[in-house]
């Protein structure tokens, strides 16, 4: 029996540019082929001003057809269908098997791009096709840009400081800095940072050796260019911000000063075999990046340069026992030989689980301590990221009952999540501090009371509408049309609490959270998915109140049915 088989071949949405989803009709060619013709038109724009772009590249996915936009953006070209037979017995013609192989060449993503503006796609979404013809709007966002001049007293072009631009985000629900590129600048100082999201960000010049003092000749002194924070600080917790916006262009400048440098050599103690260590250095008290020194495991010191100044080193150990080390230390106009730094190993917090999970009939609650299914992790608090997970629990091996534990916690403060696909966490207890709304403090050499952890599944259930932002829209059950897809986010609010936002799709205008943690939420409707750092983080109430504006507030119990109703939040769709 011969089969017919029918094999797609499917457009794949490439993160280039504002993107749209768009197919083909077909009809009968006079070759005996099916042959259908899509004609694609649109525009595209500015996401900010709104006004058209001339001159940029539309193109689809494997840059199969591909034209320019005319000066009010417009653009306009024709994409082939085929559908043929083929043999694919091999030899003689005719023979052997047939496959019906449909091609779309380039079909189902439509892109643009065009300097100055960011390649960042938003996701597909889907084009109405009622009559053969495509009619679209693509969306670019404009770049922001941070350009300036770093003067160097006494150079004459020589010295090409290397600068580096620190961006705030939010990860896990926790703002941090994280590093966004590193720049040189040219030889008259000037430097440039485009292509930038909008954004806050900080600036900082690193840490640099000046070549002439490095000429090794007996009893030379040795300068070098400490890192400037701008504008012109002595450290990155009290450098200004720099905020841009999509399109705009900061104009910063700093000045870097040239300072002598002294040798550094402090003894580590407890280093593990085969040492390997992570060393960070910063003004004494203030974390941040800049400044550098480097671990001989031959000698077991921490060595390097410095110049006067207070600092702070961090020094952590790696192996199968983890340490941490931290020491205080002063560098005033001569090398500094002789201080100590005892590496120290890490905790392990004990953590107790208690699910107290309501009976299916009748009865009392069901009592179980430490359930596999409970999942417990830590997440650093440090603003400046690196490793921002602390560890997560596992279960003792061979213990009884089974007890859970986090190993190599190093000291620091960490918030404490919980996840579980039976409840959540009622409570999240340590020492007597709620870490639900504390952090969890870990100090050198343990000592940690356990975590306490009692878990519920009582939690209630959210569900609602999402209606369009715009009115007029025909109902796409009865068109025949494909519905769009909503994402709907539930945010948790209030001082001190955090919570993974919750999200749910959104078909045919409807959607349900099945379980929900008791607790105050704003519920928000996209017209996309969201990234982490693009949802509104719940911190205050003046935020809160500017978020009720875009989606709706609601109050959850434990067991309650609440039901809302959301409309798309305006310009999430294309922008």
């Amino acid at each position: 029996m011969k089969a017919r088989l029918r094999v797609w071949a499917v457009g794949i949405a490439m993160a280039m540019g504002g993107a749209v989803c768009c197919g083909g009709a077909r009809g009968q060619g006079a070759t005996g082929k099916e042959d259908g013709v899509t004609t694609v038109r649109g525009r595209v724009l500015n996401q900010v001003t709104k006004e058209p772009i001339g001159r940029a590249l539309v193109f689809t996915a494997g840059d199969v057809y591909g034209t320019m936009t005319n000066d009010r953006g417009e653009f306009e070209f024709k994409m082939v269908e085929r559908q043929e037979l083929r043999n694919i017995g091999g030899g003689v013609a005719g023979s052997g098997r047939a496959m019906m192989v449909q091609m779309q060449p380039g079909a189902g993503h439509v892109f643009a791009k065009k300097p100055g503006y960011l390649q960042d796609a938003r996701g597909a979404r889907p084009v109405k096709d009622a009559d053969g013809q495509k009619e679209v709007t693509i969306y670019l966002v404009p770049e922001a840009m941070i350009v300036g001049h770093v003067t160097v007293p006494g150079s004459e072009g020589d010295v090409r400081i290397e600068c580096g631009l620190y961006r705030r985000e939010m990860r896990e629900g926790q703002e941090t800095w994280s590093a966004a590129r590193t720049v040189t600048t040219w030889a008259d100082g000037e430097f440039r940072f485009s292509e930038l999201k909008a954004g806050t960000y900080k600036l900082i010049t690193h840490e640099q050796m000046d070549r002439d003092s490095m000429i090794p000749v007996r009893g030379a002194r040795l300068f070098g260019y400490p890192p400037i924070y701008y504008p012109n600080t002595t450290d990155f917790s009290v450098a200004s911000a720099i905020v841009v916006k999509a399109g705009e262009t900061a104009q910063v400048n700093l000045t870097a000063a040239r300072r002598e440098y002294y040798p550094v050599r402090i003894e580590v103690r407890n280093a593990p075999v085969p040492p390997a260590m992570n060393l960070v250095v910063y003004p004494m008290g203030h974390h941040g990046p800049g400044w550098s020194l480097g671990f001989n495991p031959m000698e077991q010191t921490i060595e390097g340069l410095l110049p006067d100044g207070n600092f702070t080193v961090e020094a952590d150990a790696f192996g199968e026992k983890q340490a941490t080390g931290i020491l205080n230390f002063t560098v005033k106009g001569r090398a500094l030989e002789g201080p100590v730094l005892n590496l120290i190993p890490n905790a392990s917090v004990n953590v107790n689980v208690h699910e107290e999970f309501q009976p299916e009939q009748g009865g009392e609650p069901m009592l179980i301590s430490n359930g596999q299914d409970v999942q417990v992790n830590l997440v650093s608090l440090d603003e400046m990221g690196g490793n921002r997970r602390g560890g997560g629990a596992r279960v003792v091996e061979g213990s009884d009952p089974q007890e859970m534990v986090i190993d190599n916690v190093r000291p620091g403060r960490y918030r404490v999540d919980v996840f579980s696909g039976k409840g959540y966490a009622a409570s999240i207890e340590c020492g007597g501090s709620d870490l639900k709304k504390q952090p969890l403090v870990v100090g050198f050499g343990g000592g940690t009371p356990p975590i306490e952890i009692t878990m519920h599944d009582d939690g209630g259930e959210v569900s609602g509408t999402v209606e369009e932002a715009t009115s007029g829209r025909r109902d796409a059950s009865q068109s025949g049309e494909t519905q769009q897809m909503r994402i709907v986010y539930l945010l948790a609010t209030g001082e001190g609490e955090w919570q993974e936002p919750l999200r749910a799709q959104s078909f045919f205008g409807t959607f349900q959270f099945p379980k929900v943690p008791p607790g105050d939420y704003v519920a928000l409707a996209y017209a996309n998915p969201q990234r982490e750092e693009d949802l509104p983080w719940v911190e205050d109430k003046e935020l809160e109140k500017s978020l009720e504006e875009l989606g709706q507030k609601i109050h959850v119990e434990a067991g309650q049915k609440v039901n809302v109703k959301l409309k798309v939040i305006a310009g999430s769709e294309g922008e």
